[in-house]
């Protein structure tokens, strides 16, 4: 007889889709422009900014960070601006 299985978190499955969903959605923004762009240097920041949004997006849920973590975290970076 096998031993039960432990719960799934439905928050780590949901967490897990989004993030994916967001990577895939950052790599087909980034093909559509990246066909259309002709200018070298323009490219080359498009393509830091892009890969700079998917790793902050990694982080993040690698850290178990939620869409409320997130929003907190812009309004301490934005009051620290203020």
């Amino acid at each position: 007889m096998s031993e039960p299985r432990p719960p799934i978190e439905v928050r780590w499955i949901f967490r897990r889709i989004y993030t994916y969903s967001a990577s895939l959605a950052n790599f087909g923004l980034l093909a559509a422009v990246v066909s259309r762009l002709e200018d070298p240097a323009a490219l080359k920041w498009l393509g830091l900014a892009m890969i700079g949004a998917n790793v902050v997006l990694g982080a993040l849920y690698l850290a178990g960070a939620t869409v409320t973590d997130w929003a907190k975290l812009v309004a301490a970076a934005r009051a620290a601006r203020d």
